[in-house]
């Protein structure tokens, strides 16, 4: 009679999904039967979005239904109201996964804080649901997404969901009601009353240990090693008032690394109060931003410095102290950003790799502004759907983030050199059926600068099979065309360059994933770069990497002409606790 009902509700699904896709309709009540990676694959259908995306889209149109803003705390008995294509569509993927991420990490602390606490209660052993999030957690929570995204994420077109939200501990609050988690297996039981929480019980914290290793082909231009390690530390801690309109964020991050003393870092990643109100956000403190779309670079990411010697894709950032306030409404979303305090790019000392065969003192920075780092920098951003289409135009102006390097004077070393700038950038994705089609693009002028002005522009597409031969893989197809105004003058790579690549899901419990791509040079046919990302899940504690890039030209005024000898292949691993 179960198995009936079941094929019967599965059936009106489908029917629904082949009448109107993606139309409003609502699914439930929840019970400890459904699950929520059920629900949000009925609700994507065949379109090409993430799970990411629909959990939170399912999430952001029904929030009474998930206790403490968790995806992964569903009150039973709830009637959910499936998302309509635009709102899942107007998710930031990036961002998504991050939540998702969170919310069980959040979880799992709440489940261990539950332990700790009947222990010492001598409370019997409480279980949960076994369905609802375990397959979430298998098949969506590990793996990354496969629409519209880049290795590092990037802000949303609409409000975003308010960062990292702490789940309640359930010892110490007062009873909640029936709730549709995942990974456990008993009945959910009613938790007794307690004495009000104390606020340190709102304290949530994540740990992140990294180690990496990484092998080159050849020596280095000066003779530097062939190999590599480093290891790194981020600590995470969250706090959430009882209200959630006020919380806490404070994450610092250290490296260590065995050959290159520039790489050793201790930073500031996120440190800031934030204040939510209806159709408002202000923060204030320390932050990381992310704007783009595209896969292959990010032009108008502009807030933060990019931390050059972890990663050459440009995607790692260093903490910004910032102002921060956001209107959101029908309208469209507006950012504005204050930024009192700038940070300088790391980059590679003599016994590094990926450098310029120069004499470099990076402590000795020179800037065009006599308040050099304390000069104020600002910004906005404007972002509005129109339908399938996201639009966002973006205004920065003060301390360029990108160094030129300058001699200084007559040492025979040179000092990198931060001019100011204005930029106006534009950012658009239009998804049609499988399609997404992308661009990103800017105008600089250096203010007073010999430096001058120029446009630069990025734009290609995405294709997504959703279920590659009715597997559970999911292939995603991109292009992309670089073009600079500066020619062989620019700084970067993408003069006049055509990106391609190919990014594969596995869809497994281990959250296998792998993104492939490579660029060539259109005025050069021997000149390319190539790389490669991949990753899976151990277990819920360890997750491994891989990377790998490749640099190939024979001219020696194109831009990766000193990386020649610095091919390389990275093993990690991260270990959460």
């Amino acid at each position: 009679m179960y198995q009936k009902t079941q094929l019967n509700k599965i059936q009106a699904m489908l029917l629904a999904s082949l009448a109107l896709p993606l139309a409003a309709a609502e699914l439930g009540p929840v019970t400890q039967q459904d699950t929520l990676w059920s629900l949000a694959k009925a609700a994507r259908g065949d379109a090409p979005y993430s799970m990411y995306q629909v959990i939170i889209a399912l999430q952001q149109k029904n929030p009474r239904a998930f206790i403490g803003d968790n995806v992964h705390h569903v009150q039973a008995g709830a009637v959910l109201t499936i998302p309509t294509a635009d709102e899942i569509a107007a998710i930031d993927v990036e961002s998504a996964r991050q939540k998702v991420e969170a919310d069980e990490q959040r979880w799992r602390d709440l489940q261990k804080q539950q332990r700790i606490g009947r222990k010492a209660a001598g409370m019997p052993k409480m279980g949960y649901s076994a369905q609802a999030t375990m397959r979430l957690i298998q098949q969506a929570v590990v793996s990354k997404p496969m629409v519209a995204t880049t290795a590092a994420p990037v802000q949303n077109a609409v409000p975003a969901v308010p960062a990292v939200p702490a789940v309640p501990a359930v010892p110490a609050v007062p009873a909640e009601p029936e709730t549709v988690r995942v990974p456990m297996a008993a009945p959910v039981q009613q938790v007794p009353e307690q004495p009000p929480q104390h606020w340190t019980d709102r304290l949530q914290s994540d740990s992140t240990f990294g180690l990496d290793s990484r092998w080159y082909a050849k020596k280095g231009l000066q003779q530097q090693a062939q190999s590599s390690i480093s290891a790194s530390l981020l600590q995470e801690w969250y706090w959430q008032s009882v209200d959630e309109t006020d919380s806490f964020t404070f994450s610092p991050y250290f490296r260590v690394d065995q050959r290159d003393p520039e790489r050793n870092l201790i930073d500031l990643r996120q440190a800031f109060w934030l204040r939510v109100g209806s159709g408002w956000e202000l923060k204030l403190g320390v932050d990381q931003v992310f704007w783009g779309v595209t896969e292959s670079q990010h032009l108008v990411d502009v807030i933060n410095q990019t931390d050059l010697v972890d990663n050459i894709d440009g995607e790692s950032k260093l903490g910004q102290p910032m102002l921060q306030y956001n209107l959101f409404g029908d309208w469209g979303t507006l950012q504005t950003f204050v930024l009192p305090y700038f940070r300088e790019r790391t980059l590679a000392g003599p016994d590094g790799r990926l450098r310029l065969p120069l004499p470099l003192l990076p402590d000795e920075a020179v800037y065009q502004s006599d308040r050099e780092q304390r000069h104020l920098d600002w910004a906005l951003r404007y972002a509005k759907q129109l339908d399938q289409l996201d639009l966002a135009w973006s205004y920065f102006q003060g301390t360029s983030r990108e160094p030129g390097l300058v001699p200084l004077g007559n040492s025979g070393f040179y000092t990198p050199y931060y001019p100011q700038m204005k930029q106006v950038g534009l950012e658009g994705q239009w998804i049609v059926d499988s399609w997404i089609w992308k661009l990103e693009s800017i105008y600089r002028d250096y203010d007073q600068s010999p430096l001058g002005h120029f446009y630069a522009a990025t734009a290609g597409f995405e294709y997504s099979m959703v279920g590659v031969m009715d597997s559970n893989y999911d292939l995603g197809w991109l292009m992309e065309y670089q073009y600079d105004s500066r020619g062989m003058a620019a700084t970067g790579p993408g003069q006049r360059d055509l990106f391609l690549g190919a990014r594969l899901a596995w869809n497994d419990e281990a959250g296998t994933e792998l993104l492939f791509g490579f660029a060539q040079d259109l005025d050069d046919r021997g000149s390319r770069s190539g790389m490669l990302e991949a990753s899976t899940r151990f277990n819920n504690n360890i997750r491994l990497r891989l990377d790998a890039w490749f640099f190939q030209t024979h001219r020696m005024d194109q831009p990766i002409w000193w990386f020649r000898r610095d091919d390389y292949v990275q093993l990690g691993i991260d270990y959460y606790f």
